[in-house]
């Protein structure tokens, strides 16, 4: 039995906030020793006191100051281009250097790393994994060192977060917000003994046998990750030569899964009843065998490594890691997202430039435009006739370059609600609960919604697109039941209302909630063929259009009818026999 497993009873908020401390400084100090090797440190934390101590304390370690790089730094400027001024004086492209070249061997500090663009993430991780950027802009090619070590402030709330490939390739997490100015003290090392470590840590490799017990405790975890488990190995060698420990100390490997494995885990390994001893007779073990078998801790310890280790931590700093990872899934699964991506030509997000006409409406880009024709300047002024010397530049209509833009349509979703006799009195309360469920996905996605009801002989659109979320649900509530099934009248209503959703612009989609047994005709004659036969027609020129829908069939089992309708729609087909008001919210989140 580890001894700290004597730990794992409720400790003071003090003490906690003590151990959280003491983590932040032993991250320092790691990443004092090793650098880029180990990417850097998620530092999550609101601005104050605190952060600001501990970005000081690793600068002291270092003995070298870190600068500072927006998340929002263009690419240009990230990785280089070419450098106007001195191309127009010499005449030939001149490239200039990238501020992460700029930083070659040095912290970086990111402020607010929750809000960096995806688009810029993949250079911030070229640097951490190569430590080179290669550059291919502006006819000029080149490869510079851009070996930099990560310090990304992350201040996100809630669901904010930076980019996962990029959190990925930072070795160290620490949290520093349940940590008081008045519960930080003067760091426990030294530059003389990140020095000391320096020179120190080249001489040990890691052995087998911890490198076996990091490999388990990280498959205990839920941590999969190749490089998760070599940042783990580099950690480990470094605390142990900063605490002067072995490498298998129970510290040692606490802190191990405290700083890297914890903060990555998606499962707690669970705690198996002992077995009851055996009696049998043990086969023999040669002097050879026990040699090679000396484990560096009996193989049940990896869970009370783990929980020794989670002991110390603030229960919401435990919950949060550990939720991570479902909330990210639920992220990218939600229903209601935003719809299609449009190019514009004043408005929205640049996405770079390209040849264009000004004539046309188009924003020029003034540096694009000089980057272009700097290179001609001296050569079109030999070229030029006139009589008149020329002091300005020399711009042609092939060098102008204009600002490409990308702007994200609005969306609307369309419910489609079947509030006839043979729906409404099975599943209409579910289908209300549902739909209140979806909608307030769409409300948190800035989506619009509309909601279509037939019954009896006609389909009446009882709610324009609107983003009211209080608007939709008391339409909803009064929504009556009963009548004949018009399933064709139904939808040519929603494909009306689809196609007048995108001429305007935006992005429609549709969920169909309905039994599928169609028996009134669109001339309102109550047939249950011809019901079918037009709902069959109208299915078919929403297949032809440009959106995607699920339909949702309520009936108690599954029906050939509802499966039917979704072929002939094209829409993706949900049977749902054992509905209930969240199962629908659910399997339409994993379908969007």
């Amino acid at each position: 039995m580890l001894a700290s497993s004597e730990l794992s009873q409720p400790s003071s908020p003090e003490l906690e906030a003590s151990s959280l401390w003491r983590d932040a400084q032993l991250a320092a100090a790691v990443i004092a020793v090793t650098g880029y090797q180990c990417g850097g440190v998620r530092v999550s934390a609101q601005p104050g006191p605190v952060r600001d101590f501990w970005v000081a304390m690793l600068e002291d370690l270092q003995q070298a100051p870190t600068r500072k790089i927006p998340p929002s730094t263009a690419t240009d400027r990230l990785l280089g281009g070419m450098d106007i001024t001195e191309s127009m004086r010499l005449g030939k492209p001149v490239l200039a250097t990238g501020v992460l070249s700029e930083c070659h061997q040095r912290t970086v500090v990111m402020p607010m790393a929750e809000r960096l663009p995806k688009e810029y993430s993949g250079h911030w991780c070229a640097a951490l994994d190569f430590g080179k950027i290669n550059v291919a802009r502006d006819v000029l090619t080149s490869t510079t060192n851009a070996a930099i070590t990560l310090i990304a402030l992350d201040e996100g709330i809630d669901e904010e977060a930076p980019p996962a490939a990029l959190l990925e390739r930072l070795a160290l997490n620490i949290h520093l917000d349940p940590i008081s100015i008045h519960g930080v003290d003067d760091t426990a090392f030294s530059p003389s003994d990140i020095v000391r470590v320096r020179n120190q840590i080249s001489l040990h490799p890691a052995n087998d046998a911890t490198i076996k017990l990091l490999a388990e405790l990280a498959a205990s975890l839920g941590v999969h990750s190749t490089r998760s488990l070599l940042f783990s190995v580099t950690v480990c060698r470094a605390i142990a030569l900063l605490l002067e420990l072995p490498e298998t100390h129970e510290d040692v490997i606490a802190s191990v899964i405290r700083l890297v494995l914890l903060p990555r885990a998606t499962q707690l390994p669970q705690q198996e009843a002992p077995e009851p001893p055996m009696e049998e007779q043990q086969p023999e073990t040669t002097e050879e065998n026990e040699s090679k078998a000396q484990p560096t801790a009996p193989p049940g310890d990896t869970e009370e490594m783990v929980q020794a280790a989670t002991a110390t931590l603030p229960p919401e700093v435990l919950t949060m890691l550990l939720s991570r990872a479902e909330r990210s899934r639920q992220r990218q699964n939600k229903a209601g997202s935003a719809g299609h991506l449009s190019q514009d030509k004043q408005r929205g997000r640049p996405v770079g430039v390209r040849r264009g006409d000004i004539k046309r409406g188009h924003r020029v880009d003034i540096p694009a435009t000089l980057r272009t024709a700097a290179p001609f300047q001296s050569a079109r002024a030999r070229w030029d006739n006139s009589n008149n010397s020329k002091r300005g530049l020399y711009i042609e209509p092939a060098d102008i370059r204009v600002k490409r833009f990308e702007q994200r349509k609005s969306s609307v979703m369309i419910f489609v609600v079947d509030a006839s006799g043979s729906s409404a009195y099975q599943r209409m309360a579910e289908a209300k609960g549902a739909i209140e469920l979806i909608l307030a996905d769409c409300y948190s996605h800035r989506t619009e919604v509309a909601l279509i009801a037939f019954k009896g002989e006609s389909a009446e659109l009882l709610l324009p697109p609107t983003r009211s979320l209080v608007r939709a649900k008391r339409t909803l509530a009064q929504l009556p039941g009963g009548g004949g099934t018009p399933m064709g009248a139904a939808l040519q209503a929603m494909h009306e209302l689809a196609m007048s959703v995108a001429a305007s612009g935006a992005t429609p989609s549709f969920i169909l909630l309905t039994d599928g047994a169609a028996n009134v005709a669109r001339d309102g004659t109550k047939s249950r063929s011809a019901g079918t036969e037009d709902a069959i027609n109208a299915a078919k020129a929403v297949a032809g259009a440009d959106y995607r829908g699920i339909l949702i069939d309520t009936a108690i089992r599954p029906s050939s009818r509802a499966n039917d309708l979704a072929t002939a729609l094209d829409a993706v087909y949900l049977p749902l026999p054992n509905a209930s008001a969240e199962s629908i919210n659910d399997s339409v989140r994993a379908l969007n």
